[in-house]
């Protein structure tokens, strides 16, 4: 029974079937009793019943189906998922059930993968089976007279399966760190009268006295109309008897800008 990891102050259920000895399942329940102590408790139920009982989610720390001495219990899908329901999060059940060792897809009678995918189905984790042992003479008479099933292929195999330790269902609030946004880099006020001198307009395009020279900037000098390729174009108004630099405009490198030198057109 150690090996079931019962200890005192815990709630236990055993979980038995028509096929289970009266006996067996005395003696059992008087062991479970031992170990749980006055603080804990075992619960008896009847497979058949499982689905009615008034046992509430999370009851249970361990769950023992079909371990009396001598029962031949199968599992559906509908009572391992409300063993999964009311077992503790966290908590153990510890299962026997005969296995055919042959696939038959037309048998009632699993095989030891299929059992495991419906504990895995059921909502369990870390399902394994845990051990294998034959059939005594009178457990194939049982599987015979209970369950109707016939074969030279059959098992015992011991599974075992646990709750997640949450409840389905549950929630809970993640902490997400989220980099606050900076805020948007304010523009620095423009001067009224700068901006005034640096638009052009529509009429300011068609204007005979604007021109663009390509110049190229040596130094702290700008050199207009060289022979050499021009790294900017420079904007001027002309006005009688001067001219007045309005913007100088970087021209990016391209190979056809080498079309400027002698020669070239405006």
């Amino acid at each position: 029974m150690a090996d079931f990891g019962i200890s005192a102050g815990q709630f236990v259920a055993v979980v038995w079937d028509k096929s289970s000895p009266v006996e067996a399942l005395k003696g059992l329940v008087d062991k479970l009793q031992a170990l749980t102590g006055n603080e804990g408790r075992v619960s008896v139920e009847n497979i058949k019943q499982l689905l009615q009982s008034a046992h509430k989610e999370s009851s249970f720390d361990i769950i023992l189906s079909g371990l009396v001495p001598g029962s031949t219990t199968l599992h559906s899908a509908e009572i391992l998922a409300e063993i999964a329901r009311i077992l503790r999060p966290g908590g153990c059940l510890f299962l026997k059930e005969p296995v055919e060792t042959a696939v038959d897809n037309n048998s009632k009678v699993k095989t030891a993968s299929k059992l495991c995918s419906a504990l895995t189905l059921s909502g369990l984790v870390e399902v394994k089976e845990l051990q294998r042992e034959p059939l005594t003479p009178e457990e194939v008479q049982s599987v015979r007279e209970h369950l109707g099933h016939e074969s030279d292929n059959l098992l015992f195999v011991q599974i075992t399966g646990k709750k997640p330790n949450f409840e389905v269902g549950s929630s809970r609030q993640l902490k997400l760190s989220i980099t606050k946004k900076s805020s948007p880099s304010v523009k620095p006020a423009v001067d009224p009268a700068a901006a005034k001198l640096w638009t052009l307009s529509a009429n300011d395009m068609e204007d005979d006295s604007m021109h663009l020279w390509p110049c190229r900037r040596t130094g702290k000098r700008e050199v207009k109309g060289t022979d050499e390729l021009p790294t900017q174009v420079s904007l001027w108004k002309l006005l009688p008897g001067r001219c007045l630099p309005l913007c100088q405009l970087p021209l990016p490198w391209d190979a056809s800008l080498q079309t400027w030198g002698k020669g070239a057109s405006e």
